[in-house]
Order: C-alpha cells, then structure tokens, then sequence
C-alpha cells in the first residue's frame, strides 16, 4: 500500500471525512462513528496519525470541543491512542481490516436536496431520449460473446479515427464498460506493485485512484493555466522511469487546457523516441465551443509510439450508457484483449448496440451537445463572475469545467462547509497528483441549466458566510 498520507494533507481528509454529517446524532457522535467505521473499513490503519483537533475542528467548520470530544471517545473506545507532544494515532489494537484506499473519485448519490457539482452529468434533451428508444428496438440480438466488442461497433469506432487522420483497423479497437475500465485494464496490465507512472498534475481523479490502487507511485508534471510543459515531461520521464504515462492534451480536466502544436508536436517526438506507454484521453475531445478542430491526437502524431487512446460515450450523450473503448497500439493489444476477456467476456451487447446507432451520426451527437453545453457555460461563468467576483477562472475553449482558484488556502473546508448549504463540491487539491495549493475548485457547466442560479446562490451564501468567520481568507 502507499505510504499513508499526513495529517496536513488537507485535500486526503476533506474526501475521507465527506459525508460526516449524514450520521444520526450530535456532532460529536456523527465524526466519532464516522472516523471508527473509516478505521473499521481500513481506510485508516493501525499506527495512523490523524490531524490534531484544532485543525479538523477549521476543516470540519465546527468547534473545537466538538473534535476533542470525538476524538477522546475513540480513545476511551480503543481505536485510537492520545499522548501529548506525539499526536493522535490510530491504535496498534484497533479493529483491524485489509487497508482500503480513500478514493478521490466522489461516491454516493446526492440527497434529492442536493446540487452535486462533484461530477459532470451531461443533461439528455427529450429529442435524445427519443433517439435512445429508437435505438433501443435494434438493440435485442441472440450473439455469441464478444469479449473483443461487437464487431459492427469496432470497424464504425476504427473508420472514425482513420477518418480523423490516425489510420486504425477494427482489430485495433477494443470495446470497454466506460472509460473507467478501459483505463482500470490498462492500469492493472502494464504496471507492477512499485512502479512508477506519470501524471499531469492536476488531472482526472479516476485516474489517480485506478493507478494508486494497482500500486503504483505516481509522479506528476504541472499543468499551467497555459498547459502542460513538454520539457518538463520529459525531465520527469528521464528521472522517474515511469512504466506508464496518462494524459488528457485535448480540454484538459480540469483546467480545460489544450496543448497547442508547437508543444506537443514536441510530446509526441519524446514519447515516440521512449517508447513510454501511454493513455491519452479523447473523453472530452468531441466536446469543443468552437468550430476550430482542436490539434491531432498525440497518436496520430507519433503513430508508432505505445499510444493507447481512451474514448466513451459519457461525457458526449449519457453517463448511464456505459461504454467506452481503447485504440491500441498493435504491440500492446494482445495482453489488453487477453485481460478484457478474462475480466467479462465483453461489455454488453444492448449497450453496444445502442452505440452502434448514436456514432453513426457523431457530428450530430457533437452538434447537439455544443449547443447544450456552451449557453450553461456561459450562463455559470457569468453569474459566478456577478454573484463571486473575487473567484478568478479563465473560461475554457472546451470540456466540462470551470476551473475555479479562491482567495483562500483552505478551499477544502469551504467544501465541507458549502455541504451545509446544501452543496457537493469537490476541492480541486485532491486532483493532485503532487501536492497543490488548497484553493481551486472544479465545477461542472453541465447542470440543467434551471439549476444554475440556485447552486451560485448556494455558492454565494455559503462563500459570504465561510469567510465572514474569518475562515482562510488570504492575507
């Protein structure tokens, strides 16, 4: 397991304490139950330290004898040890489990009350529900398993990247249940407990806690507010050895980026002359406010690099429809389609067939999502820069997100606190892979856009009331 992080790493505690609160009882009990079932599940693990009160007190936005008195009952309960001057620890004799990993990837289903701005859900039109149902009375076929994917579906995915100008065969196409297992399979392949990999920093927390999860110690190399900085990636390639690399060049999440051509026209030479393996995630590459194209993949750049490119129907139709596939390199596809088999023997088949009939119209899908998603965007950035003016974002020429910086070090108690307003935020620090400065958030532009001005005026309310607290406001 990776080395347990400090009591200082506000981003780690922040998601391991989310949803504290919805514990029956007084508070003290709530964060008492709610840190003994974290112990329980191994989520903490014997030897632990845990924050001093005072500072879960400031995360947690309630007092401080509310923390000492959880914490005091964990002591006198055995699953942690106190001594003055050595800290709070979890207790060597404390119910103990296999260790579980705290996930970035926010969990759980939002209370009906709630504005989750944690995830980015795109909004079906009901022209889209309609297309689905069409598509559905296709979808009903006896088959033989088809672990590789529906073949059908593999040659329309493989014409669209020869038509994108990266030349693929169907064989190269390997149909996966969503982005995530396609980047899971992937991880779990190629990489060794001990490993390296490489990470942009921040980057999509799915993929910091699939690559933890398979072992491995993960690096990072800082995307700007420009992009990512190729020199850098190689300085990193050259003093890591990662074993693999995973990259989002195209609307970056979160920041929204996209690398321009100068830099990775540079990329991708290095990753050709390395040979490291990489993911490059075309997740939201169909999802530009522009009719500009955005710049060629780095696999269609460096067509004989280990490239593995990521794609899904996620973000541009229905997160419910959970498929996604992988363009492999031919060198590495026969160990991927060998660990996709023995994981399911295939991805559903009615799903597949549902995709089969929305990608064959793909300009259409891209239409119709740019005009969903471009008025909520400018919709958001304008009430935020109106309602929270000393909030500063760039808005993005693509993706899902406005990527927010706070004038506070502590945007991760702000979190925890907008969760009383009825809010679930997600501190922009737990996208890092190495450690950020607490004050970015990342939210999402794909909200009905009805619910828009509420969740800026829960924003607002809650941001007036954490800082007239004095809580972390920036000298």
């Amino acid at each position: 397991m990776p080395t347990p992080p400090s009591p200082t790493d506000a981003p780690h505690w922040a998601a391991l304490l989310r949803g504290w609160r919805d514990h029956p009882g007084p508070l003290h009990t709530r964060l008492h139950t709610h840190l003994q079932h974290a112990i329980e599940r191994g989520e903490l693990t014997p030897g632990q330290r845990l924050p001093a009160a005072r500072t879960l007190a400031a995360l947690l936005g309630v007092s401080r004898a509310t923390t000492v008195t959880a914490l005091d009952d964990l002591t006198a309960s055995g699953h942690l040890t106190r001594h003055v001057g050595r800290g709070t620890h979890v207790a060597p004799t404390a119910p103990r489990a296999q260790p579980l990993l705290t996930l970035r990837t926010p969990v759980g289903a939002a209370h009906p009350s709630e504005i989750d701005l944690t995830i980015a859900v795109p909004v079906l039109t009901d022209q889209q529900r309609a297309r689905l149902r069409d598509a559905a009375a296709h979808a009903h076929y006896d088959s033989p398993y088809h672990p590789h994917g529906l073949p059908d579906l593999r040659d329309l995915i493989a014409q669209q990247y020869t038509h994108a100008g990266l030349p693929t065969t169907p064989d190269q196409i390997l149909i996966t249940s969503g982005a995530q297992q396609a980047i899971a399979l992937t991880a779990h392949t190629l990489l060794r407990r001990g490993d390296t990999a490489l990470l942009e920093t921040p980057t999509y927390f799915g993929a910091i806690d699939v690559i933890r999860a398979a072992g491995a110690h993960l690096t990072g190399t800082p995307v700007t507010a420009q992009h990512l900085d190729p020199h850098h990636f190689a300085h990193q390639t050259r003093t890591h050895h990662p074993r693999l690399a995973f990259l989002t060049p195209t609307h970056h999440n979160p920041t929204g980026t996209t690398l321009p051509h100068p830099a990775r026209h540079h990329l991708a030479a290095h990753l050709h002359d390395t040979g490291l393996p990489t993911l490059e995630d075309d997740t939201l590459l169909d999802l530009p406010f522009t009719d500009t194209p955005p710049p060629p993949r780095l696999s269609t750049l460096a067509p004989h690099a280990p490239i593995l490119n990521v794609g899904s129907l996620s973000k541009l139709y229905w997160a419910g429809l959970r498929i996604g596939w992988l363009r492999l390199p031919p060198t590495l596809a026969p160990t991927l389609k060998q660990a996709k088999t023995l994981t399911d023997f295939g991805s559903s088949q009615p799903a597949q067939h549902l995709a089969l009939h929305l990608l064959a119209d793909l300009p259409t899908l891209i239409s119709e999502r740019r005009a969903a998603i471009t008025p909520a965007r400018d919709h958001l950035a304008h009430l935020l820069r109106t309602h929270l003016p000393d909030w500063t974002f760039t808005t993005p020429p693509g993706g899902q997100f406005l990527w927010i910086q706070l004038p506070t070090p502590t945007a991760s108690a702000y979190t925890h606190h907008a969760h009383r307003h009825g809010l679930r935020l997600y501190p922009g620090a737990s996208m890092g892979v190495t450690p950020l400065p607490d004050q970015y958030l990342r939210i999402p532009f794909t909200l009905h856009p009805d619910h828009i001005p509420e969740a800026v005026n829960r924003l607002a309310r809650a941001w007036a009331e954490f800082t007239s607290r004095g809580s972390g406001r920036l000298a």
